[in-house]
């Protein structure tokens, strides 16, 4: 069994109860030896079984043994109750704040739902080794009936020994049938304690995206902002552009402006500024082009075939 240790929320100890037990018929004793138990476990053994290692029914032992194990599982499930008590409580101090999403204790929580599905383990074993105990007594109980023997039969001849003994056994059966609703009812307050750890993890991962979409909305804003100043910018730039052209095209040496009678002479091999422009316009652009059509189609395409026959998908990347 797994239990939190008390107040603490991550600390836990596992707890093992261990136990052989041999009825002695001669002597009417139980004789039960537990494997390395903790020092409380010992002590509760002691005081569970001290009353009934001298018994003659030969399962009576089961009914303390039993009680303990609901007792330990029963500490064990309303500990993580109380803990995923405590992260649904501190729900708003932790959540309800702007803070980054690496601030939200997700591992926390992650662990009170490991020990969940240990202490749902333990469970579910302890419920199995209730019905294997409450099948072997049901089994001993329906054997063949036998004349009571000459030490069970009271003065009177009624043999009110054996019948003591048969209203013991109907009784271990009684509490042992009861233990088991018990755990079966602590095993589905450990699958709410669950839900409710899951409930905790998607409310925390919704938070997350609605801060990460919050955090892209405000990036969009000022990406927005910063576009329409570049594009003002862009605007002021295109207004100056065809001047700019024209104040270039008259600075070469093609054009001669003469100051003494005002004229202007053109060059008779102007013809080389478009045999040589216009070639390395092109080139440019068309090296431009290359660049980007690799940076947009150059990427591995993948390819979802499914077979005709059979319900596979291959998978298959494709080179450009």
């Amino acid at each position: 069994m797994k239990a939190l240790l008390s107040g603490h929320n991550t600390k836990y100890e596992w707890l093992k109860l261990n136990v052989f037990i041999r009825w002695d018929a001669s002597t009417k004793k139980h004789i039960v030896v537990a494997f390395d138990p903790k020092p409380h476990i010992q002590k509760l053994l002691i005081d569970h079984l001290v009353d009934t290692i001298h018994s003659e029914d030969p399962h009576s032992i089961y009914v303390p043994l039993a009680q303990l194990a609901v007792h330990l599982q029963e500490d064990a499930v309303w500990r993580i109750r109380d803990a995923v008590r405590d992260v649904e409580k501190s729900r708003t101090a932790r959540y309800d704040t702007q803070i980054y999403p690496d601030k939200l204790r997700l591992s926390h929580v992650s662990d009170l739902a490991r020990h969940t599905f240990h202490v749902s383990e333990t469970l579910d074993l302890t419920a199995q080794t209730l019905r294997s105990m409450i099948e072997y007594h049901n089994r001993f109980a329906d054997r063949p009936a036998t004349p009571p023997a000459a030490e069970d039969v009271d003065d009177d001849g009624t043999g009110s020994r054996s019948i003591r003994t048969t209203h013991q056994q109907q009784q271990a059966h009684d509490r042992l049938r009861c233990f088991q609703e018990a755990i079966q009812a602590l095993r589905l307050r450990s699958i709410a304690n669950k839900d409710r750890l899951n409930n905790e993890i998607r409310y925390s991962f919704n938070l997350i995206t609605q801060n990460i979409s919050n955090r892209s909305n405000d990036i969009h804003q000022a990406v927005k902002s910063d576009s329409s100043v570049m594009k003002t910018v862009a605007l002021a730039s295109a207004a100056f552009i065809p001047m700019t052209f024209v104040a270039t095209l008259f600075g070469t040496q093609f054009f001669l402006y003469r100051a003494d009678d005002g004229s202007w002479n053109m060059s008779d091999k102007f013809w080389i500024f478009f045999a040589t422009g216009i070639p390395f316009t092109s080139l440019v652009a068309f090296l431009s082009y290359s660049y980007h059509r690799r940076e947009v189609f150059g990427r591995p395409l993948v390819s979802l075939r499914q077979n005709r026959d059979s319900d596979c998908v291959s998978l298959k990347i494709i080179e450009p």
